[in-house]
């Protein structure tokens, strides 16, 4: 037996207990049988579990033979991460717990020519005041994020930025916002094949493929928005172009006003929508037939199992939802494309700060729950294994 293996093999017994709890109440004979560890095991697992607050233990359960045995839960607001959407449009912060109930949240506009640092300094006065106790801290931002550098994010013109919350308390980790929504999608309910749509002021996708996200040599993976398609408008990239240009929700405000209406925004056009203005409702049902051509070209590319509509869009559902799986249907490459579950995200708005938390909640089950172990018996620095650097977050 190699040194550290007795650890490993905690660890991993601990996560099996956790995982088996996440999907529903057990008592410990039921834990045994699912895991397949000793009885022996597994109560002085769960011991451990309880005293360290993780678990509580709920009603008797009659059992077949014996005392009735005792239901365990994972109890609720045990352990909870932060989460930020730095957006184009403003920042959203969140508290969730590991449970996925976003505990609270928190929102403020921003002028447009704000910089990243006056940013990260207004979210880092924000997040403080809550941060004891929370796991970590994840940002998202809407570009390519290669660790902790950003390379690009063109609707918010910025290049080539460092990205650092310094002096804060707890870890902090950084992602696209599409990928780290994707993720969460994975957490949370398990699909191991996912194409998850971030579609707001632009267009992007995080893609799990079997159980494991596309990030790229250099992150880029699933900037389908700066796809060259034959148009021949400016994209904030700096090329023409760009399917964002078309598809993003811009293009839908300028479709609307080019049909006669006179929305200035996404609230006022929706509100004209369920009103049953007609340029309103035309101008969706547009974006609805392009979203489910390119959700089949999506098909095509990633063969994802379930798509999953985040951003802005995920608002707008329930009028995109129609055209969009007509065109689908139609323009479907294969048979069972035809049919692809796309689904709104639950989060709506606030999934890509969800991403962010769930990194760090990901992690903390990946981890069975023993960051508060010494650095040494945890196999490296507590930033390395809480943010995950040594081995990738989402691996």
């Amino acid at each position: 037996m190699r040194k550290g293996d007795t650890q490993e093999i905690r660890r991993l017994n601990r996560r099996a207990i956790l995982q088996s709890l996440r999907q529903a109440p057990a008592t410990r004979a039921d834990l045994a049988r699912k895991t397949g560890l000793a009885k022996s095991a597994v109560s002085r697992l769960v011991e451990e579990l309880l005293e360290e607050g993780l678990l509580e233990e709920g009603e008797a359960r009659p059992g077949e033979l014996g005392r009735p045995g005792i239901l365990l839960h994972l109890k609720p607001r045990a352990r909870y991460a932060l989460g930020a959407e730095l957006g184009v449009e403003g920042t959203v912060l969140v508290a969730l717990d590991w449970r996925g109930e976003v505990l609270w949240s928190q929102e403020w506009p921003h002028p447009k020519e704000e910089g990243v640092e006056a940013r990260l300094e207004a979210l880092k006065q924000a997040a403080r005041p809550r941060a004891e106790g929370a796991l970590g801290l994840g940002v998202t931002l809407p570009g390519v994020v290669s660790g902790r550098k950003l390379l690009m994010a063109p609707n918010l013109g910025w290049r080539d930025l460092d990205l650092a919350l310094r002096d804060f308390p707890i870890p902090v980790a950084f992602e696209n916002d599409a990928k780290a929504s994707a993720l969460s999608e994975v957490f949370f309910h398990g699909e191991e094949n996912l194409a998850y749509v971030v579609l707001s002021t632009g267009l992007g996708v995080g893609v799990v493929a079997e159980g494991r996200l596309l990030r790229g040599t250099h992150g880029a993976a699933g900037e389908v928005g700066h796809w060259i398609g034959g148009g021949r408008a400016s994209c904030r990239c700096g090329r023409q172009g760009c399917l964002e240009t078309e598809l993003g929700l811009q293009g839908l405000l300028a479709h609307h006003q080019a049909l006669g209406g006179q929305a200035e925004g996404l609230e006022g056009l929706l509100a004209l929508a369920e009103a049953g203005e007609k340029a309103a409702l035309e101008a969706l049902t547009h974006l609805g037939e392009a979203l489910g051509r390119f959700i089949a070209n999506l098909a095509v590319a990633y063969d994802p199992a379930r798509v999953v509509i985040g951003g802005r869009a995920a608002e707008l559902f329930p009028h995109l939802e129609a055209p969009l799986r007509a065109e689908l249907g139609k323009a479907a490459f294969l048979p069972a494309h035809q049919h692809l579950p796309v689904y709104p995200s639950a989060y709506g708005h606030l999934a890509p700060a969800v991403g962010g938390a769930s990194l760090f909640l990901a992690r903390f089950f990946e981890l069975g729950g023993l960051w508060a172990e010494s650095p040494r018996r945890n196999g490296g620095s507590y930033e390395e294994v809480a943010s995950g650097f040594r081995d990738g977050l989402g691996a």
